[in-house]
């Protein structure tokens, strides 16, 4: 038998050679796909007295789900190297204004279009240059550096972030409203010179497999899914034990025991989670991540910008839900004590990366594909979207944002016609 196993010491070299031909072949695959979309960017403008609500955008995000291919066939995916089609969207601050911007592959072009104006009717869209062309495509150099980070969700994806709605909730007995991007806003409108912050919204539309998952977590909050019980005889003698007190005192049911956790008995605050997770699975949801970029001359760098949009991104956490974090895979410090001793030239590579990914609309792909930083997504649907990418309200639409001064109209209906 020994003889036999040394005679096939060769085996699994073959085997190993077809698992990495495998990989490499997909992985060149998904690769050539991705090269080969057209891509075109858009920019959004708004009129200055917008008075549509969040809800109009969360419309538009479900209008944009039907870019889902409604699932990739095996053959498209090791043939053709297909993917899910992802659409970025933008909020560039310069010193000279904001704007708001969508990235979308061009076969999708007019659905985009039609979103936004069925919902924004005032709206005008253009084509206008990458705005990151406006600087080098190497940075950091030798005159700018650079601070960034990708954004994923800290607890489990079922658990949703605030949203719009829950600010509303916040404000239901003032007559005004809030909107959760004024403080963002806010911060890019007050750059200085050579100050530049960008945030992405990457989003690819997920179909219903998800939300069996998030079904578990609902069944492990409502008991539904626990611990097995203790067996059939330990449980039907704490069963007729129980049933002979019952008459004088209330049965007392050991871990495991015969009485599981139902809906009605949790507390409160669980009832009000289950209730926020299943609202949650209710909408139609997205792989994203939110990625973010600071730029400056390196010497006038400073962090109160970032501080300032970290903590602005901090607003939609929830204590007993979901927050955003930041992704320590692509974050621009270095945390493993094994990169301290080069830690030079180890943050200079990762800040490399990441603008590149910003550059180039990256979003994590299926495996075998990986880029050299580990991307990750999360799962939002499209009230948590609407709640990070929308057009300002009427309330903060600043002299600095890229609003239209005024909005277009028909006219008058009775308006005299000159006969020639």
């Amino acid at each position: 038998m020994a003889e036999i196993l040394l005679g096939l010491w060769w085996l699994p070299i073959p085997v190993a050679m077809i698992i990495v031909l495998r990989g490499w072949w997909l992985s060149s695959k998904i690769s050539q796909y991705i090269n080969s979309i057209e891509w075109v960017l858009l920019e959004i403008r708004i009129p200055k007295d917008n008075l549509k609500s969040i809800k109009s955008m969360e419309q538009v995000f479900t209008s944009l789900h039907g870019t889902y291919s409604q699932g990739i066939k095996r053959r498209e995916r090791w043939l053709e190297g297909k993917v899910e089609d992802w659409i970025s969207l933008e909020i560039a601050g310069f010193a000279q204004g904001v704007h708001f911007y969508i990235r979308t592959p061009k076969k999708y072009r007019k659905l985009v279009e039609a979103s936004f104006f069925s919902q924004y009717p005032d709206a005008e869209i253009e084509e206008p240059e990458d705005y990151t062309a406006l600087l080098p495509r190497d940075l950091p150099n030798d005159e700018f550096d650079i601070w960034g980070t990708d954004y994923v969700l800290a607890r489990d994806d079922a658990y949703p972030i605030k949203t719009y709605v829950g600010f509303e909730q916040m404000l239901q007995f003032e007559e005004m409203t809030i909107d959760p991007l004024a403080t963002i806003t806010e911060v890019v409108s007050s750059l200085k010179n050579n100050e530049l912050i960008w945030l992405q919204l990457l989003v690819r539309p997920l179909g219903p497999e998800w939300v069996a998952k998030a079904k578990g977590t609902v069944d492990e909050l409502t008991g539904k899914g626990g611990k097995k019980g203790k067996g059939v005889l330990n449980s039907s003698v704490e069963f007729t034990g129980n049933l002979m007190k019952a008459p004088i005192i209330h049965p007392e049911w050991s871990e495991g025991g015969a009485t599981p956790s139902v809906p009605d008995r949790l507390t409160p605050g669980k009832q009000d989670t289950v209730k926020a997770v299943e609202g949650k699975m209710s909408k139609l949801a997205f792989d994203a991540i939110l990625r973010f970029i600071y730029i400056d001359k390196k010497n006038e760098f400073t962090g109160e910008n970032v501080t300032a949009v970290s903590g602005a991104i901090n607003q939609f956490a929830t204590l007993n839900l979901n927050a955003f974090k930041p992704n320590m895979k692509t974050i621009t410090i270095i945390t493993k004590v094994s990169r301290l001793f080069n830690r030079k030239t180890n943050l200079l590579k990762r800040k490399k990366l990441l603008y590149e990914h910003y550059l180039y609309r990256d979003i994590a792909q299926p495996r075998p594909f990986r880029f050299r930083l580990k991307l990750k997504t999360s799962i939002l649907n499209t009230e948590e979207l609407a709640t990070v990418y929308h057009p300002p309200l009427a309330m903060v639409s600043g002299g600095k944002l890229g609003v239209l001064e005024t909005r277009k109209g028909e006219p008058p209906v009775n308006l005299p016609l000159i006969e020639e």
